[in-house]
């Protein structure tokens, strides 16, 4: 092989005498950047950013050096992985958030959110959240697995993010803020800050706008059928490995008994009156 030859670029006619000549590695970078406008063959990711002081003091050895695809995949999963790790954080995954990567795919989490107050009170709601291939310079996007009556989500369970991520910033918003806006989507002052031009169920958007009452019941049949067996026991994907199993009289006693002995009696200046926790 002729090592002055340029992996995987097709140069035009006229860089061969360019080649010829030992140039340093900083001109040839210069001159592929150049090339690189014209031509059509050459990725976005095979940019080089070098620091010019270092260039300086390197020999050309015939081959600017060009990043890896692979080894672009293996940062971005070990960016994935990193984020998951740190979701331990107790300010990281949201309250009632759990989340668990597929089993066949880390670009693929699967999770459940549970919403204890509000128009949707009681609901168990799985989704998925997708991880594109180019993260984290791309956002994810998340689909719910049943219908969910939200104004933020459509017919097919997908969700918008965009009010809260008008435009992605990587290394500025992560994985977790995308968990924390899912849950904070189900919560009264997220809803009443909604944009129309955000709203993918119109219906639904309209009907907490100006009759909250059949709004309210419908998000609460929504929940009700989120936690029916059907929904909890039946039709969870093989890679997903977050699972409810039904729960017999006799075990619930006994969880019940370990519960109650495990608990603190409170105090009458840190109970909680039935409006706080409503609110």
């Amino acid at each position: 092989m002729n090592n002055n030859k340029i992996p995987s670029i097709d140069p035009p006619r006229r860089s061969s005498s360019l080649l010829s000549k030992r140039t340093s590695v900083s001109s040839i970078t210069k001159t592929l950047s150049r090339l690189g406008k014209r031509t059509s063959n050459i990725e976005t990711n095979r940019q080089i950013i070098l620091d010019d002081e270092e260039l300086e003091e390197e020999e050309y050895s015939g081959q600017p050096t060009i990043p890896n695809k692979l080894t672009s995949e293996h940062f971005a999963r070990y960016e994935i992985m990193t984020e998951f790790i740190n979701l331990k954080n107790q300010n990281h995954c949201p309250l009632g958030v759990y989340v668990m990567p597929s089993t066949n795919d880390l670009y693929v989490w699967h999770g459940v959110l549970f919403v204890h107050k509000g128009y949707y009170r009681s609901g168990a709601f799985r989704f998925q959240l997708n991880i594109p291939k180019d993260y984290p310079n791309s956002q994810p996007s998340v689909t719910f697995f049943k219908d969910v009556f939200h104004p933020l989500v459509d017919d097919h369970g997908h969700v918008n993010i965009s009010q809260q991520f008008p435009k992605w910033r990587p290394y500025q918003d992560y994985l977790f803020h995308v968990l924390h806006y899912l849950k904070n989507m189900f919560k009264k002052v997220v809803l009443d800050g909604l944009n129309e031009k955000y709203c993918l169920n119109k219906e639904s958007y309209r009907l907490y706008r100006t009759d909250k009452p059949i709004f309210h019941k419908l998000a609460q049949q929504c929940a009700q059928l989120s936690i029916t067996e059907s929904f909890l026991f039946e039709h969870v994907p093989d890679d997903n490995m977050i699972r409810f199993s039904p729960l017999s009289e006799a075990k619930f006693d006994e969880l019940k008994s370990q519960i109650l002995s495990t608990t603190i009696p409170s105090t009458p200046t840190t109970s909680t009156s039935l409006d706080d926790d409503l609110n």
